[in-house]
């Protein structure tokens, strides 16, 4: 059975699931593959760094850096819990950025998925929040012009998707950057999990880029720097989980003994779910990604005084 997951943090799980008991050491990792974990009161960060081909190859994921963000209050159900996370973010997000570019980068952010599908709604829906500046900060003669020092240079686009638009999202996307010229592009979009503990509760972030669909086997064309010719900073959150692979954890935690079998695993292994409080989910995650760019790019503010330029 193939397990979806876009998550490098998975992958990796899985390299030691895939080995006997008697083999298998949770330390060691593939030559080329470096993992560290911290933490603070509100996520569990955990840096996955691919640097060999090996590696890569093992663990099905590009050579580059994968951040994970874990929440330890999984429902964001709290201002205090929201901010501290969107800080959290804007500081990891701000180091990737940092790696590209120091000198104040022109970013475009990129929402990518359907609008009108809720769990596939998080990038515009991220898009709809970010605080963008580049109309105003390209004004020619604009000395009478009071622009806030802080705001940085952003711009930011929702493409749709290739059924709705008729266009591929990274052609649609290579023409605006041929004409906007930015510095850096950021990703935004909903993923897949193999794991319901981890959906609408983790974000990852990573600098090697996105293949849009990729999780749920709808592959479109890869949105990266080998692509686009501009470094592409990928931030995702698993929105939904695979159906086989629900079935097949549920199978091992209550049929270990009587050895139960899947007899129409074909009915189902195209089927994708996700929990049922979607949209709220989807809108306190949108608020929080948003809040993080924004303050990453916008530097100097604080989340309620940045977001007063959305009112």
């Amino acid at each position: 059975m193939e397990i979806r997951t876009d998550l490098a943090l998975e992958a990796r799980e899985m390299i030691d699931e895939k080995r006997s008991e008697k083999m298998r050491d949770k330390d060691a990792l593939p030559k080329g593959m470096f993992v560290k974990t911290r933490e603070n009161n509100y996520i569990l960060i955990t840096d996955i760094e691919i640097t060999s081909e090996e590696a890569a190859k093992k663990i099905g994921k590009k050579i580059g850096k994968y951040l994970t963000l874990e929440f330890k209050n999984p429902i964001l159900d709290t201002l205090d819990n929201q901010e501290n996370i969107a800080k959290s973010l804007s500081t990891e997000l701000t180091a990737f950025i940092s790696e590209f570019c120091n000198n104040s980068p022109v970013i475009m952010i990129a929402g990518l998925g359907n609008r009108n599908i809720t769990a596939d709604s998080l990038g515009p829906k991220v898009v709809d929040k970010v605080v963008v500046t580049r109309h105003v900060k390209n004004i020619e003669n604009n000395d009478n012009l009071e622009i806030d020092a802080r705001l940085g240079n952003l711009c930011a686009v929702a493409p749709g998707v290739m059924g709705v638009t008729g266009i591929e999202t990274s052609e649609m996307i290579k023409g605006m950057i041929s004409t906007v010229k930015p510095d850096i592009l950021i990703v935004i979009d909903a993923l897949a999990s193999r794991k319901t503990s981890r959906v609408n509760t983790t974000i990852q972030i990573s600098d090697t880029g996105i293949v849009p669909g990729s999780g749920v086997g709808n592959h479109r064309m890869e949105l990266s720097q080998d692509v686009l010719g501009i470094p592409v900073i990928a931030i995702g959150v698993p929105t939904v989980v695979d159906a086989a692979t629900l079935v097949r954890d549920i199978l091992e935690i209550s049929n270990n003994d009587n050895n139960l079998k899947l007899e129409s695993e074909n009915e189902i292994i195209n089927m994708i779910v996700t929990p049922k409080n979607i949209d709220i989910a989807i809108e306190r995650l949108s608020e929080v990604i948003s809040s993080g760019i924004n303050m990453a790019i916008h530097k100097g503010f604080e989340m309620k005084e940045i977001n007063e330029y959305l009112i």
